[in-house]
């Protein structure tokens, strides 16, 4: 089994550094959030440590879901330029792995927005729950929160510091509005193929051939990487606010 090796060091005084790029490629350990959460959170606040470390769990599926995508995109790639720059004949076996490819890719896209999406809506739920039991004075919330996308547009909202406002908006839009209403309504989205009979010669038997879209693209194709980064700091500053509010 695959285990990255751990990427994050904690210097003296608490403050955490990136030893490699940050990116899903690397092993995030929990330990942070006693770091951001402080010394008291497990004694004083044991259900709002327990829901920011599920957060923190729920970044690791995130991150396979990641690894495995790019192991698919680079499988995907290796065909395209082997065989799909121009008229070539492609073994029935190799056609066959490359749909499956495809398919997985596709099945690791609507994986990662599912799976981002839940974790957006609990790191909300312990927004809520904050404000609602620990916050002096206690918030009063006219209407429920139930996922992310309900949290910004909440009273909450506006209580957050602008910076963590602007993740949680941009977010919204990036993962989830988009699962909303792309991933879950237009799959069509990365299937840009149209499949015929290739006019024959004479005497020829008809071959099924393909039409590839004119930008040459490699379907499917999302920035995993980047949206596993802006969930992970947004999950990391959501941490921080909260251990700040409550040292």
């Amino acid at each position: 089994m695959y285990v990255p090796e751990s990427a994050v060091v904690q210097m003296p005084g608490g403050k955490l550094v990136w030893l490699k790029d940050k990116g899903p490629e690397h092993l995030v350990s929990e330990y942070w959030i006693f770091c951001w959460l402080g010394i008291n959170a497990f004694r004083d606040h044991r259900e709002l440590f327990d829901r920011v470390q599920a957060c923190s769990t729920g970044l690791i599926p995130l991150a396979i879901v990641c690894r495995n995508y790019e192991a698919k995109r680079k499988t995907i790639e290796a065909f395209h330029e082997k065989y799909l720059m121009g008229p070539v004949t492609i073994p029935f076996e190799a056609w066959n792995a490359h749909i499956l490819s495809l398919e997985e890719a596709v099945v690791d896209i609507e994986s990662f927005y599912w799976f981002g999406n839940r974790l957006l809506t609990r790191a909300a739920l312990t927004l809520n729950y904050f404000f609602k039991q620990i916050a002096q004075p206690k918030v009063a919330i006219k209407k429920r929160i139930q996922s992310h996308s309900t949290l910004v547009e909440s009273t909450v909202f506006t209580l957050l510091p602008a910076a963590l406002q602007a993740s949680a908006e941009a977010l919204n839009t990036q993962i989830a509005q988009f699962r909303n209403e792309h991933i879950e309504h237009e799959m069509q989205y990365w299937r840009k193929r149209k499949t015929g009979f290739a006019s024959p010669q004479a005497g020829v038997n008809p071959q099924v051939g393909m039409t590839l879209p004119a930008d040459g693209k490699v379907y499917p194709e999302r920035p995993l990487r980047e949206l596993w980064i802006l969930i992970h700091d947004y999950i990391t500053d959501v941490a921080k606010f909260l251990g700040s509010q409550i040292s």
